[in-house]
C-alpha cells in the first residue's frame, strides 16, 4: 500500500486498511448470524446487500481499472445508501466519509487477496483486528497523526477489570478514538451474557462514545462493529463543546473509561462551556467526566501529574469538587514511557464514584522494569506489572507499591501530588536510574509550580481585598477544661512545625488543659508573633493543650476559610496585626479578647485566593522533598559508584 501513490503515508493506508478489513470480517459476522437463524428457524435479512457483500466482489476476477471503477461508483455510494435498521444507517453514515481507494486496482486486488486469506473464526486470528489497529495507530502517532487516543492494550485491560463494568450499566469514553475502552468494556462484559436480552443490551444499549477525529471516529466506531456490538452510539463531535454545567441524568453514564488528550490548550470559547475555565484540556476532560457520571457511578481517567498538583485557581477547584462531591478511590502513578505518545510524560489513572464523600484514598506506584528508568517501545509496559495495584485497588491486597492517603492529609497539603513513603529513603539494592528520575521529575513539577506562581504575579492585581474585618463576629472560643478527664496526649505548637507532641512535663493541675479537636485553631499567646499558631487538621494533631494556650473556632459563615486565615495570622503582616493588638510591653501576649480585635483582609473572590494560599504551601512542602530527593539521589549513585569499586 506504501508503494500506491494514494495510500504512501500511514494516515492513508490506515484509512483504506480499515474499510476493507471492516467489509471482509462483516460477511463473515453476516454469515454467522444467518446459519443461526436457520437454526432456530428464523429468517434473517442482511445488512449489506448480497450484490455489495465482501464475498460476492473480493473473491471475483475483478482486478485493475475494472475494480477501481466498481468500488468508486457502485460498492462505496452503495453502502453509503443503506437504510432499513439501526446497523444499516450506521454503516451508512460510517462509509459516508470514507475517501481513500489506491489509485492502482491491480495492487488494490493484492491487498484484497491478503485481506481475504484472514480467518477471523481462527484461534489464532481471533485479535487480528486488533493487532492490525494496535501498530498502525502506533505508527501514525509517529507520522504526525494526533495519537492521543492509542493507550496500551495492558493499560485498557488493567482500567476495565477494576472498574468492573456490569450489564445494565452505560460505558461511555468522551474521547474514544479506536474505541480502545469501550471494545475492551464489550470484551469483559461478554462473559457475563446469559439471555439473549443480555446480548441485545451490548449490542446496541450499553456503549457510547465521542470523536472529534474523523479517521478516529471510523477506525473506532468499525472496531466496535466488528467486536459484535452491532449499532454502537459513537458520535463525532468535539466534546469539549458541550455545555456540561448542567447534565441532565438521562444523559449520564453508569461507566467512564478514557484516556483524553492532554498538553493541549482550547480556546475561552469552549472553556465558556465549564464551572473552572482553563485552556488545559486535561482539566476540562475531568470536569466533562465528572458532570457526565451518573449517581453511584464509577469512572477511570488518565491524567498528567500536573492535574494533580498544579495550583492555579481552576486545577484547585476541580480537585476541591473530585474530593469533596466525590468520592476518589484510588490513584495509580504511572512510570515513564507507558504510552508511546507521550514518553517523557509520567502519568496517573485516577479512579472515582459519584458519591460523596472522599475518606481514603488508595495509592499504588508501579516501577520501571529492573534496572531501567523507563518503560519504552521496545519494552513496553507488560500487564503483569500491573497485577499488584490491581489487587490492591479491587481487593485490598497490599504490597511494597501501595499505601494509603487520608482525606486530613489531602486537606493539610492542598493537593494530591502524594509519592511512596519509601520514595526518600536509600536501600542497598535500589537503582541509581530510577532514584534520579524522580529527582528529574520532581524538578519537572517545580518548574510547573515556579510558572504557576509567575502567573500569580503577573495577575496580581485581580487579587482584590473586598474589605477589612475585626475577627470579632467570625470566631467563638472552644476547647473545653479537661476537670474529671484524665489528658491521654499532651500538645505543644510551634512556629515552623505547627501542633506536635508537648515535649516539656505537664503542670500538676491538669483539670484545666484545655481539649484541641480537628478544626480548631490554637495558639501560645506570648510566641504567636513569631508564628506560634496551628490549625489541627487530623486524629493524631489532637489532644490537650496548657490552660495558657487559646483554643479558638472559625464560625461557619465566615468569609474565608481556616487555611486562609491560617496563612494570614503566619504571614509577616498576618504577625505585625498581631503585635498591634497585643499587650504588655517587654513580653507581649495575645490573649483571645485582643484575639477577637485582629483584623485581616476579606478576598474578593475566595476561590481565587484560596487556591494561591494552597499553592503557596504545596511550593514550600514540594521544596523540602525535593531536596530529600536530591540528597537521597546523591546517596544512590555513591553507593553504586563505591559498590562497583569494592566490586573490581
Amino acid at each position: 500500500m506504501r508503494a500506491d501513490d494514494n495510500t504512501k503515508n500511514a494516515l492513508r493506508y490506515l484509512e483504506q486498511m480499515t474499510w476493507l478489513l471492516f467489509l471482509k470480517v462483516y460477511d463473515d459476522f453476516e454469515t454467522t448470524r444467518r446459519l443461526e437463524a436457520e437454526v432456530d428457524g428464523r429468517a434473517y435479512r442482511r445488512v449489506i446487500p448480497k450484490a455489495l457483500a465482501w464475498s460476492t466482489w473480493a473473491r471475483g476476477d475483478l482486478t485493475g481499472d475494472a475494480l477501481i471503477e466498481f468500488v468508486n461508483a457502485t460498492l462505496l455510494p452503495g453502502l453509503r445508501e443503506l437504510n432499513g435498521s439501526g446497523a444499516a444507517s450506521k454503516i451508512a453514515e460510517l462509509f459516508s466519509s470514507v475517501t481513500t481507494v489506491m489509485k492502482s486496482g491491480h495492487s488494490l486486488a493484492e491487498v484484497i487477496e491478503i485481506v481475504d486469506d484472514i480467518d477471523f473464526h481462527s484461534v489464532e486470528d481471533h485479535h487480528a483486528m486488533s493487532v492490525i489497529y494496535e501498530t498502525l495507530l502506533a505508527q501514525t502517532a509517529d507520522a504526525g497523526w494526533s495519537g492521543e487516543f492509542y493507550t496500551p492494550r495492558p493499560v485498557v485491560e488493567f482500567i476495565v477489570d477494576v472498574v468492573r463494568p456490569q450489564i445494565g450499566e452505560t460505558v461511555y469514553d468522551p474521547c474514544c478514538g479506536s474505541a480502545g475502552f469501550l471494545v475492551g468494556a464489550a470484551e469483559y462484559m461478554k462473559r457475563q451474557v446469559r439471555v439473549g436480552s443480555d446480548e441485545a443490551t451490548l449490542e446496541t444499549r450499553t456503549f457510547f462514545g465521542q470523536e472529534s477525529g474523523d479517521l478516529a471516529h471510523l477506525v473506532g466506531t468499525m472496531n466496535l462493529i466488528l467486536h459484535g456490538v452491532t449499532e454502537p452510539n459513537t458520535l463525532r463531535v468535539n466534546t469539549l463543546e458541550q455545555n456540561v454545567m448542567n447534565v441532565a441524568p438521562a444523559d449520564q453514564h453508569s461507566v467512564i473509561l478514557t484516556n483524553p488528550p492532554f498538553g493541549g490548550t482550547e480556546n475561552p470559547v469552549v472553556q465558556q462551556n465549564f464551572s473552572a475555565r482553563s485552556a488545559a484540556t486535561e482539566l476540562l476532560f475531568l470536569q466533562h467526566c465528572m458532570s457526565k457520571l451518573r449517581k453511584g457511578g464509577r469512572a477511570a481517567i488518565v491524567l498528567p501529574d500536573g492535574i494533580l498538583y498544579r495550583s492555579i485557581t481552576a486545577f484547585s477547584t476541580v480537585r476541591r469538587r473530585l474530593v469533596n462531591d466525590y468520592r476518589l478511590t484510588g490513584v495509580v502513578r504511572l512510570p515513564t514511557g507507558v504510552f508511546p505518545t507521550a514518553p517523557d510524560t509520567r502519568t496517573n489513572i485516577l479512579f472515582f464514584e459519584r458519591t460523596p464523600t472522599t475518606d481514603v484514598v488508595r495509592y499504588y506506584q508501579v516501577r520501571p522494569p529492573i534496572g531501567k528508568r523507563s518503560y519504552s517501545k521496545t519494552n513496553p509496559l507488560p500487564r503483569t506489572a500491573l497485577a499488584g495495584a490491581q489487587a490492591w485497588l479491587v481487593d485490598g491486597v497490599a504490597d511494597e507499591n501501595s499505601w494509603v492517603v487520608t482525606r486530613a492529609e489531602i486537606d493539610e497539603e492542598g493537593h494530591l501530588d502524594f509519592s511512596h513513603p519509601d520514595d526518600g529513603a536509600t536501600s542497598a539494592d535500589e537503582n541509581p536510574a530510577e532514584r534520579v528520575d524522580d529527582l528529574r521529575q520532581g524538578s519537572g513539577t517545580l518548574d510547573q509550580m515556579v510558572a504557576d506562581l509567575d502567573a500569580v504575579v503577573e495577575n496580581l492585581d485581580a487579587m482584590a481585598v473586598a474589605r477589612w474585618t475585626a475577627l470579632d463576629e467570625y470566631i467563638v472560643p472552644t476547647g473545653f477544661r479537661a476537670g474529671s478527664r484524665v489528658p491521654d496526649r499532651f500538645l505543644g505548637v510551634s512556629n515552623t512545625g505547627g501542633i506536635g507532641p508537648f515535649k516539656g512535663s505537664p503542670g500538676d493541675d491538669l483539670t484545666r488543659y484545655r481539649r484541641v479537636s480537628i478544626g480548631d485553631f490554637v495558639y501560645n499567646p506570648m510566641r504567636v508573633d513569631v508564628g506560634s499558631i496551628a490549625l489541627c487538621r487530623t486524629e493524631a494533631e489532637t489532644g490537650w493543650a496548657s490552660p495558657d494556650y487559646v483554643v479558638f473556632r472559625l464560625n461557619d459563615d465566615a468569609p474565608f476559610s481556616r487555611e486562609y486565615l491560617l496563612a494570614y495570622l503566619k504571614s509577616a503582616d498576618g504577625r505585625a496585626e498581631i503585635v498591634r493588638r497585643s499587650r504588655g510591653a517587654v513580653r507581649r501576649r495575645l490573649y483571645y479578647d485582643d484575639l477577637r480585635n485582629v483584623e485581616v483582609p476579606v478576598p474578593e473572590d475566595p476561590d481565587v485566593w484560596e487556591s494561591v494560599v494552597t499553592g503557596l504551601a504545596a511550593l514550600r512542602a514540594h521544596v523540602v522533598r525535593l531536596q530529600g530527593l536530591a540528597t537521597s539521589s546523591a546517596a544512590s549513585v555513591e553507593r553504586a559508584l563505591f559498590a562497583r569499586g569494592a566490586g573490581a
